[in-house]
């Protein structure tokens, strides 16, 4: 199945995953560690596989000037109604890249994951950034998938033998993906002119608290935030966290 395929016959689970606490934080986290090096100053953003729009409608709302790119028909028609001030493309950015221009900011958020090949589709990102510009690259972290199937599902077995494989399954879209570590995306943005500014983790101990109720508690949830920020700036918390979060420098 395509990746637009695959989304839109997730569109259910995705849409409530980003309605809850989890989903929240997630957001939340990736935004506090972008805008550590956005300033304030209007930028041309660039976001692709956009899904509903939830991170192209907060940057407009901030004043950005942004186009978003997302192949999955019903997810984009969403998009287009929570954020008309965006430019939104129906398209995949693989078609779309050589007509989109250059510009400032890039985010490429869990989308390297259902590409069939990563380091071309880093290059046609560089092609689309102006230099100086900032990519925002969030992918899986491989050591989580280990790590969750030990600790939240409780089966070492499983764990043991996943060690090493690229492969993982997403619970949420329904489907394989493939994951890369932080030292391979690191060699393929160096090849692409980039330069790494930012490493962070998303979801860095969160993600292995099995306890949903209590992730529903408001204040909580605010602690753990706060606490979230702050380890996600550091080894060894953000080496084992679910997601890898590069803020990377066009330099050439």
């Amino acid at each position: 199945m395509s990746k637009a395929g695959a989304f839109a016959a997730a569109l259910d689970s995705y849409w409530h995953y980003t309605e809850m606490p989890w989903g929240r934080l997630f957001y939340q986290t990736a935004w506090d560690q972008i805008d550590r090096f956005l300033g304030e100053q209007a930028q041309a953003i660039l976001d692709i596989g956009c899904g509903f729009g939830i991170s192209s409608n907060e940057y407009s709302r901030k004043g950005h000037r942004v186009t978003a790119v997302e192949p999955a028909h019903e997810m984009i028609e969403l998009a287009k109604k929570a954020g008309p001030e965006v430019s939104y493309l129906e398209n995949s950015f693989e078609k779309a890249s050589g007509s989109l221009g250059k510009y400032d900011w890039i985010f490429c958020h869990n989308i390297l994951e259902y590409t069939e090949d990563p380091q071309p589709f880093i290059q046609q990102i560089s092609n689309c950034q102006a230099t100086n510009g900032y990519l925002s690259l969030i992918a899986h972290n491989p050591v989580a998938k280990v790590m969750k199937k030990a600790i939240l599902n409780k089966d070492p077995e499983d764990a043991l033998a996943s060690i090493g494989s690229s492969r993982e399954y997403s619970g949420i879209i329904q489907t394989d993906i493939t994951v890369y570590p932080y030292s391979q995306l690191v060699e393929w943005l160096n090849e692409a002119g980039y330069e790494i500014e930012g490493h962070f983790g998303i979801h860095n101990l969160y993600g292995y608290i099995a306890d949903n109720e209590l992730k529903q508690t408001e204040e909580w949830h605010n602690q753990t935030m706060r606490l979230e920020l702050e380890i996600g700036n550091h080894s060894p918390y953000r080496d084992i966290a679910i997601f890898t979060h590069i803020i990377a420098k066009k330099s050439n």
